[in-house]
Parts: structure tokens; C-alpha cells; sequence
């Protein structure tokens, strides 16, 4: 979330995609919370991990605490004595006061002291947004009680209400019941907004159906087989005391939906194990669900999943609205899907021919002279794209057979590199013992600085370009890597950490494997939960650790970040591209646009944070240009979207900068054509130069 306008061959080398893939493949099991690992689902091997030296000794000193402090009135003090999450679908439940929403598929839900609050959203939509409406549909009474977190893993969260009530409340990613597990005898208090008009006892023991006058009929399930009861007009009570689990559904289709309901509830998911299993040509990912109890176990698919898993589905049920699309309920205690690999590597998709070549030298050694001149930014944002468009330079040189150009622009990324690696820099980077990540000196007492790195705010953008440069200087000048190994992948633990025993990094910090792509909003509460507006950013930073992991010689974890990569690729075609995999938008938002500018959790937005310029909206999608671009923009899409979209969108831009990002999406359908409109260009992008434009184009997937 920018809080401004982002305006923003000496060792082997990988040099077409399909070397660059390395060979074997890799296992890696992600359990958080911190839960232990089984021998079925083992975490990464310390041998395959980035660096597992401590990162105070790597800072050498530069440690601090953040002034935003964890509250351990929220998260259990447990929890905060080792790397904790701060950019989770459940974020909301630990910032600030925590009665911000969560979203965990069909409901959304604040865990509040004294309370528990159930909703199912309605659609919400306009011209420019995709909404999710939030009302209290249900509220649990727990008065007298104060809640905290006190587990978590990869697709779940447990929170804890201690006092008058007693109870766990596991909340999972995608369950079709809302549920609440008492611990000691308690009279069960439920209230709504909307008047009851009927209450019936279900055909199982301790079930319950209840009409609202909304429209919505709910299947309530009492564990000890207690009756709930009508009490005034919107309230529903326990005859008697009850423990165990108290469970709420929506009922999406009547009568097939109750009895799928009923036979589903008495499997309880309380987690998950999340196992992503790698090799050159594939990504497999599974989720074994955690589950209390018998019976069948139903669980919300997105319509990511909907196209890649084989499922048992149960359509007769209905289906459930979301923001991002129909949810599908599927039948089974273990998903996996395959994500196809796409070749990528260091280099572009096609081979450069001769006349490419030629007009490369020419452009790159300008840009690599005017290196000299560049004034470096202060804040980690626009330091980094400016040391990865130095990184660019020197790799599109190398490629081109211009040592002179390399080696320069090599020299100067080393030489900007080096301050932000000793901390001599005007900003120096801080290892945070608070929440255990690196910030900005800035950050750490100023929770808006530098686009609020000190609240883990684009962690991954920011960091995904000095890995990039890393990747760079790996692949051209491996001594200077190794030198500095620890350092630098300090950078890609921050947001790239896949090791669960890594005791200085929480693991893919902005990571979500359930939504198939990544939050980066960091430490700050929001009424939408979490939310993540620049795509091709997120793509960048996974595909610089990628390129890393592969330049350093570490294939394990490179085909792992490999499959993050492709699944980030595909969910962002899904949701913040309009009618490219699909359309999941209603056609009062997708009849007159071809992008999502911000997806929240429980939401889709027709902006940025910075501007709402169409060149904003769209550019944000597609920078930085690189080869990984590819996996993003494919020419079907841009067919369909150019004439009525984008050509509009690129000729009233504002600025040749913005323009030019517009511009390049077409190379994949026209390269000629995109090498006129770009030739118009005089400024670039902070984080582009003329040569890394020419050489997207040159390069681009062959139409």
C-alpha cells in the first residue's frame, strides 16, 4: 500500500530458460503457529535454506525494537517469543484494538472481548467496486470474557476466550460452518440485527434451522445436543447449559444444502498441514486438513482452486458469494492441485536476433553511462528499483556482449549496494526485535515512513528488487555474492523464508497459500482486512528470489519459490484481471475496465492508493518489466483489452513514464508495432530505462 505516488560470464551462467531451472526437485512443508513437524510434511532441511546465522550478528549491531509493539493482550505471549506473522489473512485480529473484520471464505467475523461475531456478506457493487456488505448476522454473548490468539499454522488461526466463557475458536481458511468450541458448561446467547420469522428443530440431535427476515436460513448444531430456543424477536438461547462446539451455516440451496450440512457436522477443521512439492515442470501444493471429529468435511473453494482441483463436488449444496467470485463447497480432507511451470530464467523468452543486438549495445551503454548521474533515494522502495534497474542494465550488457557497459553498471551496483548492506547508508536498514524482520531506521519510530516499512507494509516489493540485484551480482560477480551471502539473503528471508526453524524470520511473510497470492499491507488494521494492489511487483520479488536461489546454487529452494511464483501469477490473472482466466466480476464493475487496482480480502477496487489515473490503475499491474512479465501478460488478454483498454489508457497518459509501462503490454501482440509507440518515449519509469524497454519488446513471447 503506497502511501504517496509510486512513480516509482565468471560463473555458470543460466542463459535461456530452460537452463535456468536447475534440475531434481524439492519438498517443503509449511506448519506455523509453531506447530511441530511430522515426518509426512518436514519442513525444509537447514542444508537447503538460505543462511541460518543469526541476523543480529549479521547487522552486527543495527537492532532495534519497534515502537509498535506487539500486544500480548491479543497474541498469546507464547506466540511473540518467536517470528510472528505480520502480513496474514488474520492480521486483523492482533493490530491495533483487533475488532477490525477477518475474512475466512463464506463469513467474515470479529473476535471481539465479550463477543463473537458471525456475517455473511451480501454483494455490495458499483461501477468502480466489488464489495463485501458486513452485517451482524450473528453474535455470540461472551460477556465477561477477553480473547486472544493463541495458534496458528498456514491456513488457520485459534483464538482463545478466557473469563465467564471458556472457548476455542478455530478459524479456517474456507469452512462452510462458523464454530465455537466451549470448554465448560455455558447457556448458548445468540442475537441478530434481522428478525427471526422461524425456528424449527433440524432432523440431527442438537439441530436447529433458523429464517430471517433478510431472506437467509442458517443450520445451527448444538455438540451435546441441546435445543436452541426462540428468545424475543431476534435472539436465540440454550434450555440449558451446553460445552463443546457450537456451529453456524449458511444455508446456500434449502433442503440439499441441510442435509449435506448435517452430515458434515460433526467434522470440525481446526487447521492444516500445507505441503508444496516441487520440480522442473511442476508445482504440487496439498493442504491436509486438521479435523476434530467424523463425518464429511466441507470446505469453500475459490475459483483459483475451482480450476485445478480435482474435488468432490457438492453443487446441490449451492454455492456461497465472495468478492473475489462464487465459492464452490467441495467434499474431502485433502486438496491438491498441480501449477505447470513455465520456462523462465535470467534471459527473455526469445533469443535476441543480430539487429536486436546491435540497437542493445547502442541503448544500454547510454544507460549505463548515465549511471553516474543518478541521485539515490533514501527510502528502500525507490533505492531498490533503482539498484535493480542498475542490475538490468548490467544483465541486458551481458547478454549483448558488452563487457564495458557490464562491468560499470556491475561496479555501480556494488558501490550502491554496499552502505545499505553496512548500514553506512542515510537510512540504515535495522533487524526489528519486535516483530523479527529488517526495517528502515525511519520505519522503526515512524509507522507512515517509507511507505510503512516499520509496519511490514510491501515488505516483499521493496525487498524483492535488492534481490533481484543480488540475483544479478550472484550470476556476474559470484565473488562479491559469496563475500556477502549472509547479508544478502537476509533480504530474502524477510519475505522469502520457507524454513520453519529459521528463528529470525516468520515464514512467506506475505505469502497466502490458501488465496494463491500475497498481502501486503503489513501491520495495519483495515474495515476491507488485508489487501494487496501491485501484482507484477509480487511477481518480481518471487522471481528475484528464484533467480537467486538458482545463482547461488541452491536448486531446492528455487523450485520451491518457483511454484509460489506461478501460483501468484495465476491468481493474479484471475482476480486483478478482468475476463483473462476468467471473469468473477459482476458486469456493473467489469462492463468498462480490464484490471482490479487494489484486491482486499473482502473487496475489489478501481484505484490505487496513490492516484486514480487510469495509466495509476493499469501501469501499477505491469511493473517492473522482466522476463517474468511473461507469466503475467499473455497476448490473448491484451488482444481483447488493447483497442478498448489500454491504447486509450497509454495515449491520454500524463507522463511518458506511465505511458511507456502501458505501452509494452502490446509487445506480446505486436512487437514492431511496440517498438514505434515506445520510440516516442523521453523518460522512463524510475525503475526502467530505455535499454530494459527495448529489451522486453525484443524478447517478448513470439505472438
Amino acid at each position: 500500500m503506497p502511501l504517496s505516488d509510486r512513480i516509482r560470464k565468471l560463473a555458470q551462467k543460466f542463459a535461456t530458460p530452460h537452463e535456468a531451472h536447475g534440475s531434481g526437485s524439492s519438498r517443503v512443508g509449511l506448519e506455523t503457529g509453531r506447530a511441530s513437524q511430522t515426518e509426512s510434511e518436514p519442513s525444509m532441511a537447514l542444508g537447503e535454506a538460505w543462511s541460518v546465522s543469526d541476523a543480529q550478528e549479521i547487522m552486527a549491531g543495527r537492532v532495534g525494537a519497534n515502537s509498535f509493539k506487539v500486544n500480548t493482550r491479543l497474541l498469546d505471549a507464547k506466540l511473540a517469543t518467536a517470528p510472528i506473522p505480520t502480513n496474514a489473512w488474520w492480521q486483523n485480529l492482533i493490530v491495533e484494538s483487533g475488532d477490525q473484520p477477518i475474512v475466512m471464505g463464506p463469513y467474515m467475523l470479529k473476535s471481539l472481548n465479550e463477543s463473537l461475531v458471525v456475517c455473511a456478506p451480501t454483494a455490495m457493487h458499483a461501477n468502480t467496486f466489488v464489495a463485501s456488505a458486513w452485517h451482524d448476522d450473528w453474535r455470540m454473548d461472551m460477556t465477561g470474557s477477553t480473547r486472544r490468539v493463541v495458534a496458528y499454522d498456514s491456513v488457520s488461526v485459534t483464538v482463545r476466550y478466557e473469563g465467564s466463557v471458556l472457548a476455542n475458536v478455530p478459524l479456517v481458511k474456507g469452512a462452510v460452518f462458523a464454530t465455537i468450541v466451549l470448554e465448560a458448561p455455558t447457556v448458548i446467547r445468540l442475537s441478530t440485527i434481522h428478525a427471526i420469522i422461524g425456528v424449527c428443530a433440524g432432523d440431527a440431535p442438537g439441530s436447529t434451522i433458523v429464517q430471517l427476515n433478510n431472506g437467509s436460513t442458517w443450520l445451527m448444531w448444538c455438540e451435546s445436543n441441546v435445543v436452541l430456543r426462540q428468545c424475543g424477536m431476534s435472539g436465540l438461547e440454550s434450555s440449558i447449559p451446553m460445552q463443546g462446539a457450537v456451529r453456524l451455516a449458511l444455508v446456500a440451496n434449502g433442503a440439499s444444502a441441510i442435509s449435506a450440512l448435517l452430515s458434515a457436522r460433526t467434522a470440525i477443521p481446526i487447521g492444516g498441514d500445507v505441503s508444496i512439492n516441487a520440480t522442473n515442470e511442476t508445482a504440487e501444493f496439498s493442504i491436509a486438513w486438521k479435523v476434530r471429529g467424523s463425518g464429511d468435511l466441507l470446505m469453500c473453494a475459490q475459483p483459483h482452486h475451482q480450476h485445478v482441483l480435482n474435488a468432490e463436488w457438492m453443487d446441490d449444496m449451492g454455492s456461497y458469494w465472495s468478492s473475489k467470485g462464487t465459492l464452490r463447497v467441495a467434499r474431502g480432507t485433502k486438496w491438491q492441485w498441480r501449477e505447470s511451470i513455465e520456462p523462465l530464467g535470467f534471459a527473455g523468452q526469445t533469443e535476441l536476433c543480430a539487429q536486436h543486438k546491435e540497437k542493445l549495445r547502442e541503448l544500454v551503454a547510454i544507460d549505463a553511462c548515465a549511471l553516474a548521474d543518478s541521485v539515490l533515494p533514501p527510502d528502500p522502495y525507490f533505492f531498490g528499483k533503482a539498484l535493480a534497474r542498475a542490475a538490468r542494465i548490467a544483465l541486458i550488457a551481458d547478454e549483448v556482449d558488452d563487457p564495458h557497459s557490464r562491468d560499470m553498471a556491475v561496479q555501480r551496483v556494488t558501490e550502491w549496494f554496499e552502505p545499505w548492506l553496512n548500514g553506512t547508508n542515510s537510512n540504515p536498514l535495522v533487524y526489528d526485535t519486535e516483530w523479527f524482520g529488517i526495517v528502515s531506521s525511519s520505519g522503526l519510530c515512524d509507522a507512515h515512513a517509507d511507505f510503512g516499512q516499520g509496519r511490514y507494509n510491501d515488505h516483499h516489493f521493496h525487498y524483492g528488487y535488492f534481490v533481484y540485484a543480488a540475483a544479478v551480482l550472484a550470476k556476474l560477480h559470484p565473488e562479491w555474492a559469496t563475500c556477502h551471502r549472509d547479508a544478502l539473503d537476509m533480504f530474502a528471508r524477510d519475505y522469502c523464508n520457507l524454513n520453519t526453524k529459521d528463528a529470525s524470520f516468520t515464514l512467506l511473510r506475505c505469502f497466502d497459500i490458501y488465496e494463491g497470492n500475497s498481502w501486503a499491507a503489513g501491520l495495519f488494521p483495515f474495515a476491507d482486512s488485508r489487501n494487496q494492489e501491485s501484482t507484477s511487483e509480487a511477481i518480481n520479488a518471487y522471481y528475484a528470489a528464484y533467480l537467486y536461489a538458482l545463482a547461488t546454487r541452491r536448486p531446492q529452494i528455487a523450485h520451491v519459490i518457483r511454484g509460489v511464483l506461478q501460483l501468484e501469477a495465476r491468481t493474479a490473472r484471475t482476480y486483478w484481471h478482468v475476463d483473462d482466466i476468467c471473469n468473477v466480476y459482476p458486469h456493473e464493475y467489469s462492463c468498462d475496465k480490464a484490471v482490479v487496482g487494489i484486491l482486499w480480502s473482502s473487496k475489489a477496487d478501481y484505484a490505487t492508493f496513490f492516484g486514480n489515473n487510469p495509466e495509476y490503475i493499469y501501469g501499477i499491474q505491469f511493473l517492473p518489466y522482466t522476463p517474468a512479465t511473461a507469466l503475467l501478460i499473455k497476448r490473448a488478454w491484451i488482444e481483447k483489452i488493447w483497442a478498448p483498454y489500454l491504447q486509450r489508457v497509454a495515449d491520454s497518459a500524463q507522463t511518458d513514464a506511465w505511458r511507456e509501462i502501458i505501452d509494452l503490454t502490446y509487445a506480446v501482440v505486436d512487437k514492431n508495432a511496440t517498438l514505434g509507440r515506445i520510440a516516442r518515449i523521453s523518460s522512463h519509469d524510475d525503475g526502467n530505462s530505455a535499454s530494459n524497454a527495448y529489451y522486453w519488446v525484443a524478447t517478448a513471447p513470439e505472438p
